[in-house]
């Protein structure tokens, strides 16, 4: 035999060696904490998330035991949910307004105070949400003797309780309101109503709960939303003619999922 063959034949006496003595593979894992332990654990074949700027996707894939296990949600105490996405879990439904006491201070006529929270919403239905409102009644004095007119915009301008209108003139008394978001009503904004000039101009009065009105639409959504918002800005201006006194209203959210 050749110096060459022989080199060879070595080798590969080696590698059958090392082979048949090799330590049989495990295909498990043991994970261990301070409070689980999990025998023969199932990395799967593929696993991950993959994001763009139109989608957040997340996979996996070879899962030898998919399904749910245990219980979801308050008083279970454990849910496992593996292998395929057709088990993932659904975000929560959330919607939250980030003051509730809304003070406009003191009116004095020929000015305008106003007073602003925000909406925030998350939903992962894939038909989105939209967000309604309306007042119990208009700005009432609270001895019963006179109300704040909700705005009717400015002179050659009419605005309603679903279409807004500039209201910028401040010897225009009223109450009324402006939305500025990604997903708030399009008459709000510079590019869906061409009256107005910039997205804080244009306002609505809110629907009057009290003489049957309806309650619209503020901002809406088809597609999932994550921490989507709208800041809400609230204005009232009086005249020389009004009752002195505390006035006050309720304005009502009502946050809809779609399915």
């Amino acid at each position: 035999m050749s110096k060459k063959l022989l080199k060879i034949a070595i080798c590969l006496l080696i590698i059958f060696i090392a082979t048949l003595f090799a330590p049989s593979l495990s295909l498990a894992e043991r994970l261990v904490s301070e409070s689980f332990v999990i025998q023969f654990g199932n990395f799967n074949m593929g696993a991950g998330k993959r994001e763009g700027t139109l989608y957040n996707v997340s996979y996996t894939l070879g899962q030898t035991a998919a399904g749910p296990y245990g219980d979801y949600g308050p008083g279970s105490t454990y849910f496992v949910g593996a292998g395929f996405q057709y088990i993932y879990q659904i975000g929560d439904f959330a919607f939250t307004i980030s003051d509730t006491d809304i003070q406009l201070g003191y009116l004095t006529p020929g000015i305008h105070n106003d007073a602003q929270n925000t909406l925030t919403i998350s939903t992962r239905g894939a038909g989105g949400y939209t967000v309604y409102a309306y007042e119990q009644y208009r700005l009432a004095h609270q001895g019963g003797l006179d109300w704040i007119p909700n705005t009717s915009c400015d002179p050659g301008y009419t605005c309603t309780v679903d279409s807004a209108k500039p209201w910028i003139d401040e010897d225009e008394p009223g109450f009324g309101y402006n939305a500025q978001g990604d997903t708030v009503s399009s008459d709000f904004t510079q590019a869906g109503n061409l009256d107005c000039s910039s997205d804080d101009e244009c306002f609505r009065p809110f629907a009057d709960a009290s003489l049957g009105g309806v309650m619209q639409a503020v901002m809406s959504d088809l597609n999932i939303a994550k921490n989507e918002q709208a800041l809400i800005t609230y204005k009232a201006g009086v005249d020389g003619s009004q009752t002195a006194g505390r006035y006050e209203t309720g304005i009502v959210y009502v946050a809809v999922p779609g399915y």
